[in-house]
């Protein structure tokens, strides 16, 4: 069709016609973006329901897990002498089949007093002889004293410091290590439960929980939804 060939009224026509499909296709995008407004509204509302069951579910299950598990910790404290600070507890099945470990994650904290220790340690290091024993000793005591990414000490580090210390005998050697090990402040975060299972293989697998995010304080009242 050429347009040249139109009269007035039907080129009029023909524009009144564009506009009625171009508000059309509008309107028609329109309605499909409230149905997917809609649609998201809803699933994620019957979904979170449904997740929020599984939540509750897994909750009551690690509390279950800790309560059950009480009086063993308990015999096992009593009968072994396990200190009531220990963080963590493994038990085996007879059959050495299934192994569940219970307890808590912790934060490794230290407070400002850390740093007067660290550099009273550094402060000896620059005493010592500058010979091939005196050298290796620095970088074992640096690599000890070494922070991770979030600038704090591995409390790991620190206790295979004290050892080191104790062969060593300085006072003021001893002295740092005393201010560290002082200057730690552990906080407990959440409660872990791991389960491994062997397979028929004897091979070691993870029962996959990821129960560690579960906490009474982190669930969320969505009766409202």
């Amino acid at each position: 069709m050429d347009l040249k060939d139109l009269t007035k009224e039907q080129k009029q026509a023909l524009l009144m016609e564009l506009e009625a499909e171009r508000k059309a296709d509008e309107a028609r995008i329109a309605a499909e973006r409230e149905t997917y407004k809609s649609l998201v509204d809803t699933t994620v509302k019957e979904q979170v329901k449904k997740l929020q069951n599984v939540s509750s579910i897994m909750l009551n299950t690690k509390n279950g897990v800790f309560g059950a598990f009480e009086t063993v910790i308990d015999m096992k404290s009593e009968l072994y002498g396990i200190r009531d600070s220990q963080q963590s507890h493994t038990f085996t099945s007879d059959d050495g089949q299934i192994s569940i470990t219970i307890g808590h994650r912790v934060n490794e904290g230290w407070d400002n007093t850390v740093n007067a220790g660290i550099a009273k340690i550094k402060t000896f290091l620059q005493t010592l002889a500058k010979d091939d024993n005196s050298a290796a000793l620095v970088e074992t005591v640096m690599r000890l004293l070494s922070k991770d990414r979030k600038g704090n000490l591995k409390a790991s580090k620190v206790l295979e410091l004290d050892k080191l210390g104790a062969k060593m005998g300085d006072a003021e050697f001893l002295d740092g290590i005393r201010i560290i090990k002082d200057a730690y402040r552990p906080s407990p975060t959440c409660k872990f439960i791991d389960v491994s299972i062997k397979n028929e293989h004897g091979v070691w697998q993870s029962l996959p929980l990821s129960m560690s995010a579960i906490e009474l304080n982190g669930l969320k009242d969505l009766k409202d939804l």
